[in-house]
């Protein structure tokens, strides 16, 4: 497994994104967390839902971090990463979050210490943020990689760069919109890739 690079999305993939939002949205503005979860499980944009609630990126950026704490990761994320960085595989994340919300987390949570490589506001599904994050592990476009996220898009993503996608079903995305190479079940299934 030492010849294999895992790239990963964040929402959806490594951490439960759509409660965290809901749940700090609802504590900052009127929103019903059970409204916020609605609208981001049909496609809504968390920056799109504040602004429409009068709160501001930078306010919201702010209310994330100050509730760090309300951010859950899915199960065995921490032990398969290190497995994977153990085995020599090299991880990136190349995410469509911003580096002022996502970054803080990532450090926070303990997660930093395992990801070479972090892209943030990626432009998915172009494929230039996953083919400059292999560059910056030194891997060549391979099969071999895999780009592990949850949405049509995050496919499209992989697909559009030339390497392997395993889909993480128990995120975000239908199953009718992804054509991955390999299904997640969980997140300790990449180790079977």
């Amino acid at each position: 497994m030492a010849d294999r690079a895992f790239l990963f999305d964040l929402d959806g993939t490594v951490w439960r994104g759509h409660e965290w939002y809901a749940s700090v949205l609802a504590e900052v503005t009127c929103l019903s967390r059970t409204s916020i979860m609605a609208s981001l499980a049909t496609g809504g944009n968390i920056f799109q839902l504040s602004k429409e609630a009068g709160l501001s990126k930078e306010r919201l950026i702010a209310a994330c971090h100050s509730r760090i704490h309300l951010l859950t990761l899915y199960d065995n994320v921490c032990p398969t990463l290190k497995k994977l960085t153990g085995a020599g595989c090299k991880l990136g994340v190349v995410t469509s979050l911003p580096k002022q919300l996502a970054d803080r987390p990532l450090s926070m949570l303990g997660l930093n210490q395992y990801f070479e490589v972090k892209r943030f506001a990626a432009r998915k599904p172009s494929p230039k943020p996953l083919l400059t994050a292999l560059t910056e592990l030194n891997e060549e476009m391979a099969k071999r990689h895999f780009y592990v996220g949850d949405t049509a898009t995050d496919a499209q993503c992989a697909s559009r760069a030339g390497i392997s996608f395993a889909w993480a079903s128990y995120g975000y995305g239908k199953a009718e919109s992804i054509e991955p190479h390999r299904v997640l079940h969980e997140f300790s299934d990449v180790l079977k890739l």
